[in-house]
């Protein structure tokens, strides 16, 4: 799942997608905390896989998703806005696990924080590569880092915890 939330705005979008078997889907659509009516959504990709599309009725709204370089940009009723990604693993593992997981088995790149280091929700805390690919794992909660179980270089499975952190009160 990558999950978009928006960083800059005057509204809080949080937009939660995954790939399905018949195409992408949504499975979360907030704005300022509360859930949109996800059967009025749908959701398309473009065809180099840095541009969402999320389209409601017979157009009469759209939100679009662009990446440029390594940053997402919402582009939505004539405002643009710079979000951020958490990708899938982070967020759905944090509060049962009380640290943020690997969401598959890969090699850690980079590790961008340190223990004692405050974070902010949404902030990049390290790189992952799987698959030939770089997926950003993201901090879902403003905190402190508590511990790091992972250098760059290393070999991490599915499922294991990478970075522990405090949530703020």
């Amino acid at each position: 799942m990558k999950e978009f939330i928006n960083q800059t705005d005057d509204s809080d979008w949080a937009v939660g997608v995954i790939d399905t078997a018949s195409g992408y889907s949504a499975i979360k659509i907030e704005v300022n905390g509360e859930p949109l009516d996800l059967q009025d959504w749908r959701v398309s990709i473009g065809a180099s896989s840095d541009e969402v599309s999320l389209e409601r009725g017979d157009g009469e709204e759209r939100l679009v998703l662009v990446k440029v370089e390594d940053t997402w940009w919402v582009y939505h009723n004539g405002h643009t806005s710079r979000v951020s990604v958490v990708e899938r693993g982070a967020v759905s593992t944090f509060d049962s696990m009380g640290g943020l997981t690997s969401p598959m088995p890969g090699k850690i790149l980079s590790v961008m924080a340190s223990v004692g280091e405050p974070v902010d929700k949404g902030q990049t805390l390290l790189i992952l590569e799987a698959m030939k690919m770089e997926n950003r794992i993201c901090s879902p909660v403003d905190g402190i880092v508590s511990a790091i179980h992972f250098e760059a270089g290393d070999q991490v499975n599915q499922g294991a915890i990478l970075i522990a952190i405090e949530e703020s009160d």
